[in-house]
């Protein structure tokens, strides 16, 4: 065993910003402030969020809603090439920027890639949650070998070594987070895994060397969360679970005891694997069977013949409450990072990681940040 450090790493929640001088007035920050934000060397986000690509949160309907406001998604893989590359179509056709995800495996192929090229796909996604490893780097090798134009994104790491190596292969930019998502288990059941804000600073320390923007994929919970992402070296950001319960998301809505929910389920979980349809399709009477064997498996009373396919997953589903349309969330993150960079002094986000000043807290500053009436 080797120890990595001897300082404590970090994440959110042990962090706040130092306000900065600000020169402009704060009523007229929405015309100043910049919030785009970069992919790649070549394609920008004004409102740099994008959706995860989990079966339970992104299919068309969060694509366009998204893509409309300014973000862009990435189209989720647990389902047919054909099927997501239909989804591609449709989101282009509302004139929105929209990526397409191969989740790499040994029967993953070119032409899986090609076709979601030609359905319009402005970004392809690499979708594997360990990327530095051998196979996965020859792939992405392979691919910027065959396809001249292509942008890749590759996910996940959270090491400088793991970001080199996949910019060497030709990742046009890295996606950084393991296992701090809202839906994820990762780190409860591999011990695997590295606080968000640490990871994203060895890795943008890496990347822009070669000027490769760097994706923080994990653990926003606020508005005030993009901002500390980006003072670390992040360009965009990924959005996964506090997307949940909206519209766009897959899924009828449940009523139960007359609040209103949406099931949702993560990556790597039994719902993801084993159904490989379109999730609008999921009626509710299948939602709450689905519910009756999480909570038998949760206290332990499981048959034998579940329908597990894995021995392990590392991720959860659950019903979350009912949120609306999504574009109340969006204009909300919006929001919030346009007044943080009034704070900061900031006018655009490679300006909030040049100029902001970050202070550790103590364990019970996050308890004095929330309301408290």
């Amino acid at each position: 065993m080797k120890f990595n450090q001897n300082i404590t790493e970090i994440t959110f929640d042990d962090v706040l910003l130092l306000p900065g001088k600000s020169d402009f007035l704060v009523d007229n920050e929405k015309k100043v402030v910049n919030i785009t934000g970069r992919v790649t060397k070549d394609l920008f986000l004004e409102l740099p969020i994008i959706s995860a690509p989990m079966p339970g949160i992104t299919t068309a309907a969060m694509a366009i809603a998204l893509g409309k406001a300014g973000g862009m998604s990435v189209i989720h893989p647990f389902q047919s090439i054909k099927s997501q590359a239909e989804q591609i179509r449709i989101v282009k056709e509302a004139n929105v920027k929209v990526a397409g995800s191969i989740s790499f495996n040994k029967n993953t192929t070119l032409k899986d890639v090609e076709i979601l090229l030609k359905a319009g796909a402005d970004l392809i996604s690499i979708e594997t949650g360990h990327a530095h490893n051998q196979q996965t780097i020859e792939f992405i090798s392979k691919i910027k070998n065959t396809f001249e134009k292509i942008r890749l994104s590759a996910s996940l790491v959270v090491t400088g070594e793991a970001t080199e190596a996949l910019i060497k292969a030709g990742a046009d930019n890295i996606r950084v987070g393991i296992g701090g998502g809202s839906h994820c288990t990762t780190r409860l059941v591999t011990g695997v895994g590295r606080p968000q804000l640490s990871a994203i600073e060895e890795c943008y320390k890496v990347a822009k060397k070669y000027d490769i923007p760097i994706i923080s994929d994990t653990g926003i919970k606020y508005s005030g969360d993009l901002p500390k992402a980006f003072a670390f070296g992040a360009e965009t950001v990924m959005i996964g679970g506090l997307l949940a319960g909206t519209d766009e998301c897959p899924g009828e809505i449940v009523e139960k005891e007359g609040k209103k929910y949406k099931y949702s389920w993560g990556m790597c979980t039994d719902t993801a694997y084993k159904h490989k349809t379109p999730f609008e399709k999921l009626k509710p009477e299948y939602i709450l069977q689905l519910i009756k064997k999480t909570i038998k498996k949760i206290i332990g009373r499981a048959d034998s013949d579940s329908f597990r396919e894995k021995d392990f997953e590392e991720g959860v589903e659950a019903l979350v409450p009912y949120r609306g349309p999504v574009t109340s969330i969006l204009n909300q993150l919006r929001g919030g990072l346009i007044r943080s960079m009034w704070y900061l002094g900031t006018k655009n986000i490679k300006e909030i990681a040049k100029k902001t000043r970050v202070v550790m807290v103590s364990n019970s500053t996050p308890l004095e940040n929330i309301p408290r009436i």
